[in-house]
């Protein structure tokens, strides 16, 4: 552009901010909010990094001692226990492969220890699923299938380099199930490419341990699932988004940074993109309009921007094992929300908006840093499972007997002192873990829990128990070891009696008797 039109180009736009001051004002607040997710996408990048810093060296370590183990006399034991086993496995399907007739259709010789494919294999006219994971094959040559009946084919865990494998073009046609997994391809192998009917490719762990997998997309216009895990790979490929059809796609384990290359795939329903440094772009997060369900596990997050909202279809949201301190409100606005795990993270509280979820049937905060549940939670009516373990509470709002759903409640290792007393009228409630608690006296609200499946009191400080424990009729599993029971009562002895007749029904108990 020539300078005397950058000029006037400038002042144009300086002469619309005068004019309109908001419009400068809206612009300055963006660069703001941009430099504000810019830096905490780099300090969360620096954060995962040195963490893998750390894993690499125990990894080293660990891959130490286990060569020193297979040095060691009993390594050396294990190693010939081994080899005996895979030469018996091997020696069972060479005689099984003699034994067949060319009508088999089904044929799965995994970990057999072989080194190339048995010819026997080409003579079934029939075969339609082959499994050979696990063996020691260098090169598989389909085209020795010169029929088009093969539909499944699991080649992984083997030996299999970019330019060892081929298929005819029958075979080509034919199959709608592979699995090239574990091998060492590099690249994704040309002879995909004329593929059309395959509905179902893996290609996990295929990388060189420092550089990425090659991960050509070719037109597989029928393709529904996708496995690009375990590849080195730093960016989500181009050419996925050309799959029209593609369901489920996993990336988890590589070293992709953004969500940048998912637009368009208007049919995922799921998406699993776990142990990759992924800063969560607001700019790239798009509507993805069937995505059912996404895994985000261990991904060092510290953020998890409102824009989340736009994935309006989600039915499961996994976060686990990140670092997100808070968790935007607008997360409320996930109607169709019914599994929600954000275990293993830094959360202080729950946004009420969270309570609007009305068809969430999984929620599960355990390991936080929780200190409070709002009341509020009762709004959840359809809840099932709710895990609160792990956290800090003292107290439970007495608005969770309300929840008339809740079929399992696990509450340990926290500092809760005593239950609500409306958690009697859980009726279908099967299983409640309280133990590593504080409670001093045993819940009598538990005893009118009368479809009660599991009960787990251990490690609190209870001196006496009810001998009325033995009126539960579904009852199969009860802790109550390590309290303070006082075992000079009156009412331990018939304690004890009640135990007696939990133990005749069949019911698996703990105590310290």
């Amino acid at each position: 552009m020539d300078t005397p039109l950058k000029i006037l180009l400038s002042i144009l736009l300086l002469g619309i901010f005068m004019v309109n001051p908001s419009l400068a004002q809206s612009h300055k607040m963006k660069r703001l909010e941009r430099k504000k997710i810019d830096s905490i996408r780099d300090e969360q990048l620096r954060s995962w990094y040195l963490e893998k810093q750390n894993q690499k060296a125990m990894l080293k370590e660990g891959q130490a001692d286990r060569e020193a183990f297979l040095n060691s006399p009993r390594g050396r034991e294990y190693l010939a226990r081994q080899r005996l086993e895979d030469s018996l496995r091997h020696a069972g399907y060479v005689e099984t492969l003699d034994t067949i007739t060319e009508t088999r259709n089904k044929l799965k010789l995994f970990n057999g220890d072989f080194d190339r494919v048995p010819e026997k294999i080409f003579a079934l006219k029939y075969l339609d699923t082959l499994d050979l994971f696990g063996n020691n094959l260098e090169s598989f040559d389909g085209r020795s299938f010169s029929r088009d009946n093969l539909k499944y084919l699991n080649i992984a865990g083997n030996r299999l380099n970019r330019g060892s494998v081929r298929f005819s073009r029958d075979v080509s046609r034919s199959l709608e199930y592979l699995d090239v997994s574990e091998n060492a391809l590099k690249r994704t192998p040309g002879c995909l490419r004329n593929m059309k009917g395959l509905r179902e490719l893996k290609m996990s762990d295929n990388a060189d341990p420092d550089k990425p997998f090659k991960a050509k997309i070719y037109k597989w216009d029928s393709l529904k699932v996708l496995d690009l895990s375990h590849n080195n790979l730093k960016k989500i490929p181009g050419k996925v988004r050309k799959l029209a059809h593609l369901e489920i796609l996993n990336l988890s384990y590589n070293n992709i940074k953004t969500l940048k290359g998912l637009h368009r795939l208007d049919n995922i329903r799921e998406l699993e993109i776990s142990f990759n440094p992924l800063f969560l772009d607001p700019e790239l997060i798009v509507s993805l309009p069937k995505l059912e369900k996404l895994i985000i596990r261990h991904c060092g997050l510290t953020y998890l921007p409102p824009e989340i909202k736009r994935l309006s279809n989600l039915k499961k949201l996994v976060v686990p094992e990140n670092r997100l301190e808070e968790i935007p409100p607008e997360l409320g606005e996930l109607k169709k929300l019914e599994n929600l795990m954000l275990y293993k993270n830094n959360l202080h509280d729950l946004p009420v908006e969270l309570f609007s979820l009305s068809n969430l049937i999984w929620l599960d905060v355990y390991y936080n840093d929780l200190k409070y549940i709002s009341p509020d939670i009762v709004k959840l009516q359809n809840l099932e499972i709710l895990y609160l373990s792990y956290n800090k509470l003292r107290e439970l709002p007495e608005s969770l007997g309300q929840m008339a759903r809740l079929r399992e409640l696990y509450l340990h290792h926290n500092q809760l002192r005593e239950l609500p007393a409306s958690l009697g009228n859980l009726k279908d409630l099967k299983y409640l873990h309280v133990y590593e608690n504080h409670l001093t006296v045993f819940p009598e609200q538990v005893l009118q829990l009368e479809n009660l499946e599991e009960l787990n009191l251990s490690a609190n400080l209870i001196s006496e128990f009810p001998k009325e424990i033995a009126q539960y009729e579904n009852l199969k599993y009860i802790y109550l070891d390590q309290n303070n029971t006082d075992k000079r009562s009156l009412s331990y002895e018939y304690f004890k009696w009640a135990l007696k007749q939990l133990q005749d029904k069949g019911v698996l108990i703990r105590f310290d008797y």
